[in-house]
């Protein structure tokens, strides 16, 4: 099972790095084409957008997965030490609730998008809102792992 989330954590580490080098290169040779090809690639924009909308939903998954969500340290600190440890699960339960809003809603739009295409290369947006989901149900798997995770209220940042 540790083998297996090891592997999870890791292959999305490196699916956002990939997806940032893409989107780099893409808009790179978008910039070239338009300026000193003075002809511009009608299909980098496309591309970008793909990636871009992948990366958001799974980095999201991963900033979770690191901690690197917001939250309010300063209040915690003033709720009374006996609430402490229920105020601590208000950040991990919130993720699941809007994590199960972008998968319902994210299916719904992913199901929607099977009959439209992107305008250029006619890619499916179904493709595109996928991310949607995906990133939902990552989101979601990593806070209850926070969620279920044992605390301690001294050292909660």
């Amino acid at each position: 099972m540790r083998l297996a989330k090891t592997l999870l954590d890791k292959s999305l580490e490196w699916t956002c790095i990939v997806l940032l080098a893409v989107i780099a290169v893409d808009l790179l040779l978008g910039v070239f084409s338009r300026y000193v090809l003075a002809r511009t690639f009608v299909w980098y924009d496309e591309v970008a957008r793909a990636c871009f909308m992948w990366l958001v939903f799974i980095g999201s998954a991963v900033a979770v997965r690191l901690r690197g969500h917001f939250g309010l340290n300063v209040l915690v600190e003033l709720v009374p030490d006996p609430f402490k440890q229920a105020v601590l699960l208000i950040t991990p339960l919130t993720m699941i609730v809007f994590s199960g809003a972008l998968v319902r809603f994210g299916w719904d739009l992913t199901i929607h998008g099977a009959s439209q295409s992107t305008a250029v290369i006619g890619m499916p947006m179904s493709w595109i809102y996928a991310s949607i989901p995906t990133g939902g149900l990552l989101i979601a798997y990593y806070a209850l792992l926070l969620l279920f995770e044992k605390r301690d209220t001294k050292a909660h940042a």
